[in-house]
């Protein structure tokens, strides 16, 4: 299969199901536990307005139950049914959603998700051999299960990941906790007591993750393909899973970073950049951010073409001080994938050194790959 004539109508799954603008937090939440969906479109009539997530929910303190679906949801792209597949997946990854309305002059036919795009890798020959190992996600964020459902949160929100795994003292892998779980504590009746809103971070602090993980937590090895994290993921119907080796942790690999190996395979000019987590209206600020990027690029091009670049930014805010600002960046190049993050009170400045670090590697791996072939000429 030729992933770079796929059509998102060839691969779009039916209209799914819907809220509409006028219902209540409380119904959608209802309706997102019974169905165990991720996200849904919230509709009038039969135009796509928005989307409601759990992202939807990690964003704000407190959320009134009785609040309407349209005060909540979050903008989404509409794909349209003629839209090359790697073009969708640049928009869903570019937005920060796990699936979009597809539409025709403005109503909704279907609804393309990253499991829809996923699916189709296991037949794309460039994709399916490559071995997990080689684009996971090294030294993930991690808790340990007599942590708060609390900390665990503000990772979630802070990683753009809904999933994280849980280790012991030896960095073993122990369990899993997700967004589900985490929804579970912050909106749950209490005995016939129903909450009024979704509690945020008021969530009770004596709740640990020990006490609601998952102990059978899904797990892959580096060496493990494409194919098979694929065909795991589908068929435990799971959107991130862990990797290890002798039981302890390596990597983590998430539909996002699957998402990002079709999006690397785009003919281009140039890198796909995507910077998440910044939530500024200042065009000056990401422009700056845009020049640091691309004139660190350029200089990585010189040593491996970058494919894909994308930087989460978390934002902590002291209270009488400046925030302070936590950047996690991965390169993907023709050959490679790179990863480094860096907090500093500074943001071009945690750019600037992230961007350096990875320079760094990849030089580094540069010039052992070329005094290897240096030697084997010699010999």
């Amino acid at each position: 299969m030729e992933i770079d004539q796929l059509l998102v109508k060839d691969i779009m799954s039916p209209p799914t199901m819907t809220a509409s603008k006028d219902e209540t937090v409380a119904d959608v939440i209802s309706r997102l536990k019974k169905n165990n969906i991720r996200e849904i479109p919230v509709v009038d009539g039969d135009k796509p307005v928005g989307l409601i997530s759990y992202s939807s929910f990690l964003a704000r303190r407190n959320v009134p139950l009785t609040a309407k679906a349209e005060h909540i949801m979050i903008p989404c792209p509409k794909l349209e049914e003629e839209m090359k597949v790697i073009k969708a997946a640049e928009e869903l990854m570019s937005r920060g959603v796990r699936g979009a309305p597809v539409v025709r002059n403005h109503r909704m036919i279907g609804f393309l998700s990253r499991t829809d795009i996923i699916k189709i890798l296991p037949q794309i020959d460039q994709l399916k051999g490559k071995q997990v190992g080689s684009f996971m996600s090294s030294n993930p964020q991690t808790v340990f299960e007599t942590e708060t459902v609390r900390k665990a949160q503000i990772l979630m929100k802070g990683l753009n990941e809904k999933t994280l795994p849980v280790v012991d003292e030896e960095n073993n892998l122990i369990g899993a906790v997700g967004m589900t779980e985490v929804m579970e504590v912050i909106w749950s009746p209490k005995g016939d007591k129903v909450p009024h809103e979704i509690m945020g971070h008021r969530v009770t602090a004596e709740v640990t993750v020990g006490s609601v993980m998952s102990r059978a937590p899904v797990f892959i090895s580096p060496k493990d393909t494409v194919e098979k994290a694929v065909s795991v993921m589908l068929g435990k119907g799971l959107t991130t899973l862990f990797v290890t080796e002798e039981s302890k942790l390596v990597g983590v690999v998430s539909q996002a970073d699957l998402l990002e190996q079709v999006i690397s395979m785009k003919p281009r000019e140039g890198v796909y950049v995507q910077i998440t987590g910044l939530d500024l209206e200042d065009p000056d600020v990401y422009d700056t951010l845009y020049g640091l990027i691309g004139k660190s690029m350029e200089r990585i091009n010189r040593m491996e073409p970058p494919r894909v670049f994308t930087v989460h930014i978390t934002i902590y805010h002291h209270e009488g001080m400046k925030s302070k600002y936590s950047l996690g960046a991965r390169l993907t190049t023709e050959k490679s994938m790179y990863y480094n993050k860096h907090t500093d009170w500074d943001l071009y400045k945690a750019m600037d050194t992230v961007l350096d670090m990875l320079e760094k590697n990849i030089k580094r791996d540069h010039e052992k790959k070329r005094d290897l072939r240096k030697v084997q000429q010699s010999l």
